[in-house]
């Protein structure tokens, strides 16, 4: 299966109303956390990359005064995000090819977005480019606990942060290697628990979640992929460091 011929759970997620305008674990208060951590003034400009439906770069703008771009490769959730607000800046893009001059951002935020990506290393080296001398890189996401789990979840023919987990130490070292100094880890797991919450109270039951998100894979073999990579969601935060 290509991969644009993947089912892109997240634009079923929302369509079907099963999680709120988020679409992530951890909403906008795990947002706000990681902002408290880097102090970024009013006015400075963010990108959010992965800004789905724009939820969050409506809230980075009106709750924090940022001059904030959002930016998605889904037209369907980037239409909704212009729904919600027509003056809400948005482009269609992905991480891997941003569409901005270098060192123009002090920002760079992607919420349950770089599990996604197609090619996490070129991406990262398009966060780095774009921001300023010792902007920040704000990750949110999802990732394994047990190492034997990562395989099987690359086979899932599904788009997802889920199927996209990796091991702690591999985002880390991935990080690191773009020049990206680490300032904070953190584990936020009670908010992924919670998130699936609400997918089994939207659908009865994660069985059932599989079956409407995609009708490619067995949900069974879906839910035993995942259980096996015990997924935990972390929020990381690093600089740009001179190469």
């Amino acid at each position: 299966m290509g991969t644009d011929e993947r089912v892109r759970v997240y634009e079923q997620t929302y369509t079907a109303g099963m999680v709120g305008e988020t679409i992530r674990p951890g909403g906008v208060a795990l947002t706000d956390r990681a902002l408290a951590v880097c102090k970024l003034p009013s006015g400075a400009r963010v990108l959010d990359i992965g800004c789905g439906p724009a939820a969050s770069v409506e809230h980075l703008r009106d709750a924090h005064g940022f001059d904030v771009i959002g930016l998605d490769p889904s037209a369907l959730l980037l239409r909704a995000g212009h729904q919600r607000d027509g003056t809400l800046p948005l482009l269609q893009a992905r991480g891997e090819t941003l569409p901005l001059a270098s060192e123009q951002i002090d920002a760079v935020l992607t919420e349950c977005s770089l599990s996604v990506m197609r090619d996490m290393d070129r991406a990262l080296a398009e966060f780095w480019r774009v921001l300023r001398p010792d902007g920040y890189l704000i990750l949110s996401d999802v990732y394994a606990r047990n190492p034997d789990g990562v395989a099987a979840l690359r086979l899932l023919p599904i788009d997802s942060c889920l199927s996209g987990a990796t091991l702690q130490q591999d985002v880390i070292a991935h990080v690191q290697a773009h020049d990206f100094a680490i300032r904070l880890w953190e584990d936020h797991t009670a908010a992924l628990k919670s998130f699936m919450a609400q997918l089994i109270w939207a659908q009865g039951s994660l069985q059932q979640f599989w079956c409407r998100a995609t009708a490619s894979a067995d949900p069974t073999d879906i839910q035993t992929a995942i259980a096996r990579s015990k997924p935990g969601y972390y929020l990381l935060i690093a600089q740009k460091t001179a190469p």
